[in-house]
């Protein structure tokens, strides 16, 4: 037994050793020969590189660099190339005196199926001289093996961008002369730098009609693939939608008509710059026909009779190995609105977090590879609920999709409390315009505006709406609309009347009622006339206009019937008075400005028509002027009073604590003391209420005629420059260079006032001295208390 088993062991190690080295010995004797029944097997010239045998997979040969003819109808280009080809022996031919082989293994191979002009692929041949149930091996072709391939589509001289990688095919005929196919592989495009579709296997039968059509019986399963590498595969772009894809299918048939029974799994479907939600995916089981001869194929969802699916899809494919062009649809029936509303914001809809949609849709969306997407859908008894209250119904909408954008017709929509309005919109659907319009006889502020309840800029994700962004309360009637194109800011536009809108205005004390105004917007800005409101007690109408672009955004015009002069300082307190706390007042900071006086910047008309202090009529005034940031400059202020005018510039500076006055300006034709006055000088002043009488300074020039300063004391003229100032609260008027025509006389001199409020003139001519004295105001000013 030991000699036994010793010489079973010098058999296998010489076995293994022949075997090891078999590889390495040259057979190039054989290679007339291999290349004889390579070229008989396959029907095609075949070239071949280095043969060896090899003996563990064999007996067989092992040929490196193996280029395979092509059929001279499929073109120039070869059949295959093989970079490593394992060729096996038929057992039956070594006693035949024939060299014929079992199977071919090509091992990285480039293999072109190219179809001809005549109708017929290239590896028809191939396939068609495999034998019927009953006959013998002998001379059929071997069985196939494809490992790590690369199959390219031809058609006629032109090779389509489609192909497959990794490619793993056997090919070989069973008892009953069927073609066993097996197949796995990744389809890929030649046009696109990197791929990641999933795998793609198939397992089946292929039937050999004697008179008729080849039959196919196969399974196919596609692994979890990116639903952005299918639509690539077949549209040579990305469609913007991220998902996957997963998908089983089962064929049979004839060639040309093959029944398709399958499902398809979609799951995480997002648009591709948003996260996908997790847990979101659906199975849709389909049927459909295949024309392999054809290269068409259609396949639609099914839904049971008892219980038919909302949502039905179906999908064309055509000429997808050459120009694939295809379609799909997807038909809605009774589908909940807040399912697609959903889908709708996963895909980045501008719906905000919490608006819940209900009601039905129907219709149906299609997306084709040459027109692109259309389809048109119907909302139906819907309601929109808002997260802080609130809703709003429609009893229809139709969403027309064509063209590349969706348009929805006019829809009227009613609230909660009775109102309605009509809404319109268009949306592009590559995202470079929205659009859309809303009309109204009558809706209250607060259902259009961000206010205390959501409106529909809030609802659209669009900007604030010009204006009525600050009015609360009240109502508007007319149409509004908002557009936005690609990247550019949005811009609203329309024509509305106002109706009893409040609005609040920094700086002023009391918040601004508008009785009724008409707006137009247009190109960002905005205007609005026919102005008529209050602000407090303060009536007034005019126009106001917006527009960034020009050199004072804001303008405004106002005429104001009557004016109390006390009045105008309570309503600009705010803008007045910003002196903060008791620490800012007892360490004298100046606080920041707020933002709403720095950014301001404003050109402004104002006519009063009857100013007053108390029950006196102090005239008509008219000023025009800029207001920037805290400096407000008026240009032109004039002043009526019976005979008297007077003319002038101010600027105040509200940029510290308190605000400061300057004025320059003429007045004439001023009555006093039974005659009249032209004064021509300046004035300076700071802080509010009393601390303006106190802070006075003034300085200028004086004429005067017919003025009489007391009973006895009578000026025919007098002229002069004068200085006023505050010493300890009481005003104090210094005037020099004093000339007085008096009668026939000229005298000059110089005066003071009194703390009594008398004015005191001394007046010389020549030698001869003379002093005149005069209440200077008509009222007795009171002197303040010692401090």
């Amino acid at each position: 037994m030991k000699t036994l088993w010793r010489w079973v062991l010098i058999a296998l190690l010489v076995v293994v050793a022949v075997g090891l080295a078999a590889p390495r010995v040259s057979a190039d004797r054989f290679r007339p020969r291999i290349q004889a029944a390579l070229e008989a097997a396959l029907n095609r010239p075949v070239h071949l590189g280095a043969v060896h045998l090899n003996l563990f997979t064999g007996p067989g040969f092992t040929v490196d660099d193996v280029l395979i003819d092509d059929v001279p109808a499929a073109g120039i280009e070869p059949f295959a190339h093989v970079e490593h080809m394992q060729a096996r022996i038929r057992w039956t031919s070594l006693f035949a005196g024939n060299l014929a082989f079992s199977s071919l293994r090509l091992d990285t191979p480039s293999v072109n199926v190219v179809k001809i002009p005549s109708g017929a692929w290239n590896i028809q041949p191939l396939l068609d001289r495999h034998p019927q149930a009953g006959a013998a091996h002998h001379g059929a072709v071997p069985d196939i093996q494809i490992r790590s391939g690369r199959i390219d589509f031809k058609f006629g001289d032109t090779k389509s961008v489609l192909y497959i990688s990794d490619a793993d095919m056997d090919v070989y005929p069973n008892e009953n002369g069927e073609v066993v196919i097996r197949f796995s592989g990744a389809p890929a495009r030649t046009d696109q730098a990197s791929q990641s579709f999933g795998e793609l296997t198939a397992r089946g039968l292929l039937q050999f009609g004697s008179a008729g059509e080849n039959q196919l019986s196969m399974g196919v399963h596609l692994d979890r693939t990116a639903i952005s590498e299918l639509a690539r595969l077949f549209h040579a772009s990305d469609l913007g939608v991220h998902g996957y894809v997963l998908a089983n299918a089962t064929l049979s048939g004839p060639l040309s008509k093959l029944d398709i029974t399958g499902n398809l799994n979609i799951s995480d479907v997002h648009r591709w710059d948003l996260m996908p939600a997790p847990g979101e995916g659906w199975t849709l089981n389909y049927r459909g026909t295949l024309n392999m001869t054809g290269h068409h194929l259609e396949v639609a969802t099914l839904a049971t009779p008892a219980q038919p699916d909302p949502v039905s899809v179906e999908f064309r494919l055509d000429d997808y190995l050459v120009r694939p062009k295809w379609s799909g649809n997807l038909k809605f029936r009774d589908l909940p609105a807040a399912s697609l509303v959903e889908t709708a914001r996963h895909f980045g809809a501008p719906f905000p977090p919490g608006v819940q949609v209900e009601g039905q849709v129907d219709g149906g969306i299609g997306y084709s590879s040459q027109s692109g997407v259309s389809g048109q859908l119907t909302l139906a008894s819907a309601s929109v609920k808002f997260p802080h209250g609130g809703s709003a119904q429609l009893d229809s909408a139709q969403l027309q999709i064509a063209d590349g954008k969706v348009v929805l017709a006019p829809s009227d929509v009613e609230t909660e409390d009775g109102q309605s309005a009509q809404f319109a919109g268009e949306y592009a659907l590559d995202n470079s315009r929205g659009w859309f319009r809303i009309s109204t006889r009558q809706l209250a502020m607060g259902q259009t505006h961000d206010g205390p309840e959501p409106g529909t800029a809030h609802l659209l994700d669009a900007v604030p709406i010009p204006l009525i962004e600050h009015l609360h309360r009240g109502s508007w009637k007319g149409w509004i609309s908002y557009e936005k194109i690609a990247e550019n800011p949005g811009i609203w536009s329309g024509q509305y009347d106002l109706q009893n809108a409040v609005i609040e205005i920094p700086g002023l004390a009391l918040p601004v009622r508008l009785a009724s105004a008409t707006v137009q917007m247009s190109d960002g800005g905005f205007q609005v006339t026919r102005m008529r409101g209050r602000a407090g007690t303060v009536k007034f109408e005019g126009d106001y206009r917006y527009d960034a672009s020009a050199t004072h955004p804001h303008r405004l015009r106002l005429t104001i019937p009557e004016l109390q002069s006390s009045d105008v300082e309570g309503l600009m307190l705010p803008t007045l008075r910003r002196n903060g706390g008791f620490l800012a007042r007892a360490f004298r900071r100046d606080q920041p400005l707020p933002k709403w006086l720095e950014e301001r910047d404003a050109d402004v008309s104002l006519q009063v028509v009857n100013l007053m202090n108390g029950d006196l009529v102090l005239g008509d005034l008219m000023a025009r002027g800029v207001w920037r940031g805290p400096s407000i400059t008026v240009s032109n202020l004039e002043w009526h009073l019976d005979n008297m005018h007077a003319t002038g510039k101010i600027s105040v500076n509200l940029a510290k604590a308190e605000p400061s006055y300057e004025l320059a300006g003429t007045v004439e034709n001023f009555d006093y003391r039974n005659g009249q006055l032209d004064i021509d000088g300046e004035l300076q002043t700071r802080g509010i209420g009393p601390a303006l009488l106190l802070n006075l300074r003034s300085k200028g020039t004086f004429e005067g005629r017919g003025i009489m300063l007391a009973p006895d004391a009578e000026v025919r003229e007098v002229s002069g420059s004068y200085r006023l100032g505050t010493s300890y609260g009481v005003p104090r008027l210094l005037l020099a260079n004093v000339q007085v025509l008096q009668g026939a006389e000229t005298l000059i001199g110089q005066g003071a006032s009194q703390p009594d409020g008398h004015i005191v003139l001394e007046l010389a001519s020549g030698r001869k001295q003379v002093r005149l004295t005069g209440m200077l105001l008509p009222v007795h000013p009171e002197p303040a208390p010692a401090r």
